[in-house]
């Protein structure tokens, strides 16, 4: 028995011989009907990422006013801004806000202590020892805010895991 070879000339593809085919309209599987998982997915990527550049440049007005260059520093810690962006997103996401409360206030700090920095540069100009003080005290806070955006995020996924999108 020879089966009916597909039609190449239709203008969408039809073989008589398999009608339960995936590629027949009349067969195909409904959509998901929530898709709003995979756009909150989307969102929190967008959102991290966004997050994480923001910490990223906080970290290199930090590093800028350092009297010494360390050039390596920051490039090398860019996956940490990275992940401390997408945690905070997540958190943000899932209104986790006690969870986070405590890598807020350290952002808060770094980027009170690098706003003091900014305007101490203004009023002074070369070597300062007060401007050292308070680009390292940012780096820190800044650092302390990444460690607890990271454990808040791994805290409140094993307490109250994500869902997978449908």
């Amino acid at each position: 028995m020879i089966a009916a070879m597909p039609d190449f000339a239709a203008a969408a593809p039809v073989e008589p011989a398999k009608r339960d085919a995936v590629h027949e309209r009349g067969t195909r599987p409904p959509a998901p009907a929530d898709r709003h998982g995979v756009a909150r997915l989307l969102l929190l990527v967008a959102v991290g990422a966004l997050l994480g550049a923001a910490l990223l440049a906080l970290a290199f007005q930090s590093r800028a006013s350092w009297a010494e260059a360390r050039d390596w520093v920051v490039p090398v810690t860019v996956p940490l801004y990275a992940l401390g962006g997408v945690a905070l997103a997540s958190l943000a996401l899932r209104r986790a806000w006690m969870a986070a409360s405590g890598g807020l206030v350290f952002l808060g700090l770094a980027v009170a202590l690098t706003g003091f920095n900014l305007w101490r540069a203004a009023l002074t100009s070369g070597p300062d020892g007060l401007r050292d003080g308070l680009s390292i005290a940012a780096a820190v806070c800044l650092t302390l805010a990444i460690a607890a955006f990271l454990g808040a995020a791994a805290w409140v996924e094993t307490r109250r895991p994500a869902p997978p999108p449908a």
